[in-house]
């Protein structure tokens, strides 16, 4: 009798281990992919675009009353992309994610060369010298950032400060200065 409600107690909690696991494992990604498409419908793939309320980037929003987001869903089947940023003088932030959610890249107020500058993604290529070339054929300089993805979708998320008035106002227009583009060859 006892080792039948120990067979029970342990297959019962392996259960809930492996629902757990799953939950964690497919919903977020599937959720941020089911965003993604509802921002790239409305806003277009490549293309930047302001979390106004009420707007598809606007879900994305974690602190939506104190920071002003943007967002730019990313296909990298057509070339590099260019995000050419303008950076407040207040806390900002920019990170690149992968369909699935994970991050490759972020950069801060405090990090980033200049208050603007342009940072290219582009797929991942193992062979040095054609990231070099690559790097060299899109104008990097110590202006620019280059980012090997490893991916050929994801969305890049620029956060930054709105808890004051004139936090968001600095805020809206260095986002509204920000652009996402792929770079024409």
């Amino acid at each position: 009798m006892n080792s039948s409600r120990t067979f029970w107690g342990i297959f019962t909690l392996l259960v809930a281990v492996a629902a757990h696991l799953s939950y964690i494992l497919f919903v977020p990604s599937s959720q941020l992919k089911a965003k993604m498409s509802e921002i790239a419908e409305a806003n277009g793939i490549n293309t930047l675009a302001i979390g106004t309320p009420g707007s598809p980037a606007h879900s994305l929003a974690e602190y939506p009353s104190e920071l002003v987001y943007a967002v730019c869903p990313f296909d990298l089947t057509s070339g590099p992309l260019r995000i050419r940023a303008t950076v407040p003088e207040q806390y900002w932030s920019l990170e690149v994610y992968n369909a699935r959610g994970g991050t490759i890249y972020t950069l801060n107020d405090q990090q980033a060369p200049r208050r603007q500058f342009s940072l290219y993604l582009s797929e991942d290529d193992p062979e040095p010298q054609a990231i070099v070339n690559a790097a060299n054929s899109l104008g990097s300089s110590a202006n620019s950032i280059t980012v090997l993805t490893g991916t050929q979708t994801g969305v890049v998320e620029i956060r930054s400060a709105a808890a004051s008035p004139l936090e968001a106002a600095r805020s809206m227009e260095a986002l509204g200065s920000t652009s996402c583009e792929v770079v024409k060859n």
